[in-house]
């Protein structure tokens, strides 16, 4: 745990909590607690921004490598609880649009959790696929 942040993990998926507004220092920190998470394939990570008075564009930097990271090796990402000025902040720099962003941490891992849900579904498909080319070709 750091001053500026706590990691947990509920139900498979760590959850960031950050506790202030993150200077360079604290940044820093960020990365090197988001580092190992974005590096482990299929790994699921929220941000819980509640106690997070607002976002710097260096950190929303870091929340987009982050999601590109963690969603190409199968894992899933969300931000979570964001108060209005940071909602609007993500809204405006766009990040909202290339991130989910959830109103609560719950919703943030049914959203990351239903990536798992649908991973499952999609290898299904393709076993039943295998299966039925296989049945052809006899």
């Amino acid at each position: 745990m750091g001053r500026d942040w706590e990691l947990r993990e509920e139900t498979g998926t760590k959850i960031l909590r950050l506790n202030r507004e993150l200077d360079a220092e604290g940044l820093s920190s960020l990365e090197e607690v988001l580092t190992p998470l974005m590096t482990t394939p299929k790994s699921r990570v929220i941000i819980d921004l509640a106690a997070c008075p607002q976002v710097t564009s260096e950190v929303l930097r870091l929340f987009l490598v982050a999601a590109r990271r963690l969603e190409t090796q199968g894992g899933g990402f969300a931000l979570a609880a964001p108060n209005p000025d940071v909602q609007r902040f993500l809204e405006l720099s766009g990040v909202a649009k290339l991130c989910r962003v959830l109103p609560s941490v719950a919703e943030a891992l049914a959203a990351v959790k239903g990536d798992d849900r649908m991973e499952r579904l999609a290898q299904a498909v393709l076993a039943l696929l295998a299966r039925a080319e296989a049945r052809e070709g006899v």
